[in-house]
């Protein structure tokens, strides 16, 4: 204890100049790693809540038998409200049905937005089943860094762009029907 003393005491006599130097260099980098975990844990935190987005209305969805477009444009309140305080700009959600019929064939039979890809080559392998029904959603949002401003970083750098995607089964009935889609 002593010691601790001694040397904080004998810290503002030292004329050398070694702490100023320790100090300039150390102090940069720790300032970097402070804000760099910053980012991480913000990033992380956002790409959480575009998960939950994601898995919600994939789940909502699945235990529904017959839905519509206005339903389903809905859920952009679900977004809003699960992403609050993080979003700047709107999540965007997709949701794609899906038949499998007994020779495991896969057919779209409806997606939201009309301009949706249909995804049909990236359904799990495990989740082909025949006469099945599934639900794919998927949430995607733009995440902005928030100390390292866009003039600091390359313009690609920027932004990350972070997608979730969920499959479901249908629980009720044998298909979820859109009367719109």
């Amino acid at each position: 204890m002593k010691f601790i003393r001694r040397y904080f005491l004998r810290f503002p006599r030292c004329q050398d100049g070694v702490a100023a130097i320790e100090m300039a260099i150390i102090f940069p980098v720790l300032l970097l790693i402070y804000i760099a975990t910053y980012e991480i844990i913000m990033m992380y935190s956002y790409s959480k809540r575009v998960t939950r987005v994601a898995s919600s209305v994939g789940d909502i969805v699945s235990q529904e038998t017959n839905i519509n477009t206005q339903y389903l444009n809905n859920f952009s309140f679900l977004a809003k409200a699960t992403m609050f305080p993080y979003v700047k700009k709107n999540v965007s959600i997709s949701v794609v049905g899906y038949w499998i019929d007994k020779d495991k064939r896969v057919s779209v039979k409806w997606k939201w937005p009309a301009n949706t890809p249909d995804f049909k080559d990236s359904i799990p392998p495990s989740m082909i089943d025949e006469s099945t029904f599934l639900v794919r959603s998927s949430a995607s949002a733009e995440y902005g860094f928030h100390v390292f401003s866009s003039n600091l970083l390359p313009s690609k750098l920027s932004t990350i762009t972070i997608d979730k995607v969920y499959y479901y089964r249908q629980r009720l009935g044998d298909q979820i029907l859109c009367s719109n889609c």
